[in-house]
């Protein structure tokens, strides 16, 4: 292993860094470092609004992780927050970055909550690892700040795991972003889950048959999912499709292809002897560009284009 030591030109300009600081590196986000590091080397000269715009933050982000070093005792306010005037048409400031508990008051809510001790060691359990501080003042902030119930925050953990994702930060975003859908109860949770390994396994279907050279998108996986459970298309008529398209296109086009479908779909198309018949396309310059190309003498691909399907009203 290499031995490093300090550049002696570097140290021509030095600031100091509370050894605080390092204790809590577990609960701190690296938004948080990279804001206590500016200002750290502005001291007196500290903006928030150069801090913003040198580390591609908001300047709430910043004031929201200035604050979260006040709570950690590492800084002191010593006045009301400085914010940028703006206009009073102007859209509010977004939120400031969320602040974990600290790690006594994680503690403190063990104590107070055996079953979250016994949540703690299911998680790490799960994991294979113990937890960190940092760990646990997120499972602490999903529980007790964002609402979400103990058995939807293992669930989520186990389709991190299933993802290849064992880590807390992944979990935390997972179970947030179910969360700001509304899907927060267990029931809620397995429904979700559930149609995501659908969507996961449409896209695997997807790519095998048709043979693509790479994975579909996340976008390209919920169109997957579209064809195969929701029309219920065979894989004959996936591949009839996705003829028409590398004839029309040169490439793989998921758009298209979802046009040619979405139109079979409206017509009752389910087999490929009711499949417009569709002349080769034709040659020259015309060929290289999609919307020029021939198909049907054009006609048909300008059907499919303009096309919008109408499905008949449930009583």
């Amino acid at each position: 292993m290499s031995q490093y030591v300090w550049n002696a030109p570097a140290l021509g300009q030095v600031f100091m860094m509370p050894a605080a600081v390092v204790d809590q590196l577990q609960l701190a986000t690296p938004e948080q470092l990279r804001v206590l590091m500016w200002f750290s080397r502005h001291g007196q000269d500290f903006d928030v609004t150069a801090c913003a715009a040198a580390l591609g933050l908001t300047p709430a982000e910043c004031e929201g992780c200035l604050q979260f070093w006040a709570q950690q005792e590492v800084l002191t306010a010593t006045g009301a927050p400085a914010a940028p005037a703006v206009p009073a048409t102007k859209a509010p400031a977004a939120p400031a970055a969320a602040v974990k508990p600290l790690w006594k008051e994680v503690v403190a809510y063990q104590r107070e909550h055996r079953e979250f001790t016994a949540f703690l060691q299911e998680v790490s359990a799960r994991l294979g690892r113990t937890l960190t501080h940092g760990d646990e003042a997120t499972l602490m902030y999903l529980i007790t700040t964002a609402g979400i119930p103990m058995a939807s925050v293992l669930m989520a953990v186990g389709y991190a795991i299933s993802m290849g994702k064992d880590n807390v930060r992944y979990i935390e975003r997972v179970a947030l972003s179910w969360a700001d859908e509304d899907i927060i109860t267990p029931e809620q949770v397995d429904r979700k889950i559930a149609e995501l390994q659908k969507i996961r396994e449409s896209a695997s279907r997807v790519e095998e048959l048709l043979s693509l050279p790479r994975p579909l998108t996340a976008a390209q996986s919920k169109l997957a999912y579209k064809w195969l459970g929701e029309w219920q298309f065979t894989d004959e008529m996936l591949q009839q499709a996705y003829t028409i398209t590398m004839d029309n296109c040169d490439k793989f086009t998921p758009a298209y292809m979802d046009k040619i479908l979405e139109r079979w779909h409206a017509e009752g198309v389910r087999t490929p002897d009711r499949i417009v018949t569709v002349q080769p396309k034709k040659k020259g310059v015309s060929a290289t560009n999609p919307e020029q190309s021939s198909m049907n003498s054009r006609e048909l691909e300008d059907q499919l284009l303009r096309y919008r399907p109408k499905f008949n009203k449930k009583p």
